[in-house]
């Protein structure tokens, strides 16, 4: 995904790295920066997006891919179009032109009544994270 730094928020606990302001084409949102050195405010990077929290709730819902937090350490919200469901509730999600993996949390963990333990193919879901982090690479 590429995306464009908007702010730094300095790491409050040890050994984590700082939050990044950052905006995509899906939109605007928070997450812990994972590379070595830190980016430049207004720079362009390349990052693989990573939700580190297995997801208990999702909903079906329509609109436009989405990937939004107001503000540091306030969740994501990510809405996209599931492109693949894999055996072991890992599911691929397509936000815009890029893909997400997430884990789903087994039904029986789940807290939503009436969950179905995994969502179609094609099916447009929306969940909210606590965070995500951000690992940037080369092209």
């Amino acid at each position: 995904m590429r995306i464009e730094i908007l702010d730094l928020s300095p790491a409050m606990e040890t050994g984590k790295g700082p939050l990044v302001a950052f905006r995509s084409l899906s939109g605007q949102a928070w997450a812990r920066w994972r590379g070595s050195e830190l980016p430049q405010v207004g720079a362009l990077v390349d990052v693989e997006v990573d939700v580190p929290d297995e997801i208990a709730r999702w909903a079906i819902v329509d609109g436009p891919a989405t990937m939004a937090s107001d503000t540091p350490r306030s969740p994501v919200r990510i809405r996209g179009v599931v492109a693949t469901v894999d055996e072991d509730a890992v599911v691929a999600i397509r936000v815009g032109a890029d893909i997400i993996l997430v884990e789903l949390a087994r039904p029986i963990d789940s807290v939503q009544p009436g969950q179905v333990d995994k969502p179609r193919v094609g099916a447009a879901i929306e969940f909210t994270t606590p965070e995500i982090d951000i690992y940037p690479y080369s092209v």
